[in-house]
């Protein structure tokens, strides 16, 4: 299945998750309390690389939940009590569904299956950082509590991205066909790395707006609402056009990048100064 139809299908997939997620129980969360020291890059190339990367990792979470919810409805992952709790993580280089139940004592989580994305999909007993999913699960409560953007016209859904000292629940748009895709709406909570604490939250989010992907030809050019960096929605949007077209550029006001098929997965954006 292409990364145009892994997030269509993301949709029902979360949908389906809603409740699995919300059977469990958690503490309201505290008042917000802003971060004291981030370092934040500042030069062009090292801003677009971050958010280049988290488009990558939007994808690749959408893909595992997808891959994993289909594993658990066609029966490979036996029964699943609706009281277990999942997130889909990175465990070294490799996506794993990981299902189990939010405790009181450390680490948080208490793992009960795992399903790994290696080769057709397999369910795993291999270690796993149960910390890290339980902050995962613990932070993707608080998206499941915001409102969705688009106010119900348009498809969104919340996933966790962990970075290193806390986890980003970012919500993205998800496309109603493989020809064309919903940008805008980008918004993300910034928790603790464990889940427990909103460190903060955007205030704002950019339009929303639906553009076509191409269905062949030679290149795609996404004109990009920003001054500087592109959206999230925008980055996986570009990543999505390159199952169709060999490169895509991205063009915001002040620069235009370019991204061939061959260089998708080093991540070698070539950019210009407009």
């Amino acid at each position: 299945m292409n990364a145009a139809r892994q997030v269509r299908a993301a949709v029902v997939m979360g949908m389906m998750l809603v409740p699995l997620l919300l059977s469990a129980q958690s503490a309201p969360p505290p008042k917000p309390k802003l971060p004291s020291s981030l370092k934040i890059p500042t030069t062009f190339d090292s801003l677009f690389a971050e958010r280049d990367v988290r488009a990558e990792s939007a994808l690749g979470y959408l893909g595992c939940m997808q891959r994993t919810v289909n594993a658990l409805r066609g029966g490979a992952l036996g029964a699943v009590p609706r009281e277990w709790s999942i997130a889909c993580m990175l465990q070294g280089a490799e996506w794993r569904g990981v299902f189990g139940e939010l405790t009181e004592h450390a680490p948080g989580f208490a793992v009960r299956l795992q399903y790994a994305l290696r080769g057709n999909g397999v369910v795993v007993k291999d270690p796993v950082d149960t910390a890290r999913a339980a902050g995962l699960a613990r932070a993707l409560f608080r998206g499941l509590s915001a409102p969705l953007p688009g106010a119900g016209k348009y498809e969104f859904i919340p996933l966790a991205l962990p970075q290193k000292t806390y986890i980003e629940v970012w919500f993205v748009p998800v496309p109603s066909n493989p020809s064309r895709v919903v940008v805008g709406g980008d918004s993300v909570i910034q928790m603790s790395v464990d889940g427990s604490r909103e460190l903060g939250h955007t205030r704002s989010a950019p339009s929303i707006r639906e553009l076509a992907l191409p269905t062949d030809g030679a290149a795609y050019v996404l004109e990009s609402s920003e001054d500087r960096i592109p959206l999230l929605s925008e980055l996986v949007a570009s990543r999505l056009a390159l199952d169709f077209v060999p490169q895509v550029a991205v063009r915001t006001r002040q620069y235009e990048s370019l991204l061939t098929r061959a260089q998708l997965s080093s991540h070698q954006w070539k950019h210009t100064h407009r």
